[in-house]
């Protein structure tokens, strides 16, 4: 029987961006649209209708990475570095990472990995502060990038 992944032992890195306490991962999706689905494409001779589903475009979903905030602000750089437009001109294709996301066993043993390829941070999010909150503070990432392949 396969090992069956556990939603709570996990990582994500990217290209020098590691040591860092996740809370939660989402949006590791990817899809294809049909084309024509399930619409009639014609009507032919005899008044024969002709339906053809078609792959389209492969599309993928902004993946979140939330995160316990800390004193570093390697995270928001990033995001600032691809995102600033001084002088009408962002660095965002230069500041691309490879990332991945690790799911492990009960004995920390690598079981699953996907990798998230030329991705970088569209949105940041700060933390919300409250009084009486018990929780720790946290911020999050969204990222964009062109495919999610599962490798193991």
């Amino acid at each position: 029987m396969a090992e069956f992944l556990t939603a709570c032992k996990f990582y994500f890195e990217a290209d020098g961006l590691s040591d860092k306490l996740l809370i939660e991962i989402s949006g590791l999706s990817c899809s294809n649209p049909v084309g024509g689905g399930e619409n009639v494409q014609g009507s032919g001779k005899g008044g024969n209708k002709t339906r053809q589903a078609t792959p389209t475009v492969e599309k993928f979903t902004h993946v979140n990475v939330k995160l316990v905030a800390t004193n570093e602000r390697d995270l928001y750089t990033w995001y600032e570095n691809c995102n600033k437009t001084d002088a009408g001109a962002s660095a965002w294709r230069s500041n691309r990472k490879s990332a991945s996301v690790t799911a492990y066993d009960q004995s920390g043993t690598m079981q699953a990995r996907w990798e998230v390829q030329n991705c970088y941070p569209c949105k940041y999010t700060g933390p919300t502060f409250s009084a009486a909150s018990p929780n720790m503070a946290n911020e999050s990432l969204e990222l964009v990038h062109e495919g999610i392949k599962r490798i193991m």
